[in-house]
């Protein structure tokens, strides 16, 4: 028994020796984006490209005063709300469109208007309608990340085995047992997959919403130290930018994942 115990702890399960590779592999790939940007801050000129280490002190006295933080809430604020909104309402309504054809159907071409107009069009109607702060930034937000939930959800529903449905109505599912128990854990991979996309673009639109529709965040912080060539200010501002992305991927998405998928498993 021992032996065995000693064995297994010198061996660990692959799902963690593949975790540990993972983990390196990133590493290096984060090692390789620092020597390529170091590298060609030795042959651009300062003001276009910052070196990270003036990066790195333009973040120090950015925290330092105050104002990384500041504006991290604000944009984390805006963030969260419209992924959270766009997250229920793009669930919501591909849920309902995945098991009603005809609703489908009348949503299609909502779901392509909001696909093909550009985010930045999108941006100054929010603008023009809302005016600058909190509710045009959110408005943005949700407008662009509702369609990659729907799509995904809508798959999702419709990539559930319709033996499983019918097996379900067999044994006289009730409708939030059928949900429950079938659609549920079929829909689960497409809609975490869906949420990820939609942190990926929505932290780009908030950004963008900022930019273009706000007097305070990240994004207007940006556009601020880009109008006075204040280049390893707005290095910064992309670093943090980058570490947002990676708190909410590693902290919130990667979680959620595996949680699903292990109730998922379960549930299977």
């Amino acid at each position: 028994m021992v032996s065995t115990t000693r064995r297994s702890e010198q061996n660990p399960p692959d799902g963690r020796r593949n975790e540990r590779n993972t983990t390196l592999f990133a590493l290096l790939g984060v090692a390789a984006i620092l020597v390529g940007w170091q590298l060609l801050s030795f042959w651009v000129n300062p003001a276009i490209v910052a070196s990270p280490a003036a990066t790195g002190r333009a973040i120090a006295r950015l925290a330092a005063d105050g104002t990384l933080w500041i504006q991290l809430l604000i944009t984390l604020k805006r963030l969260v709300i419209a992924l959270a909104i766009g997250a229920v309402v793009g669930l919501g309504l591909g849920v309902l469109a995945g098991l009603e054809p005809r609703l489908r159907s009348v949503l299609e071409p909502l779901r392509w208007v909001g696909m093909t107009i550009p985010a930045v069009i999108i941006a100054v109607l929010a603008g023009l309608w809302l005016g600058l702060g909190d509710v045009a930034v959110i408005f943005v937000v949700t407008v662009i990340v509702v369609p990659g939930m729907y799509i995904n959800t809508v798959a999702g529903v419709l990539a559930v085995d319709p033996r499983l449905i019918e097996m379900g109505r067999v044994y006289g599912f009730s409708r939030r047992l059928l949900f429950k128990d079938v659609y549920l854990p079929g829909i689960a991979s497409p809609v975490i997959a869906g949420l990820t996309l939609a942190a990926g673009i929505g932290v780009r639109a908030v950004v963008l919403a900022e930019v273009i529709g706000a007097m305070e965040g990240i994004g207007y912080s940006f556009s601020r130290a880009n109008s006075f060539l204040l280049t390893p200010e707005l290095f910064a501002w992309v670093v943090l930018l980058i570490a947002l992305m990676g708190g909410l991927d590693f902290g919130v998405l990667r979680p959620l994942r595996r949680r699903a998928l292990r109730w998922r498993k379960a549930a299977g």
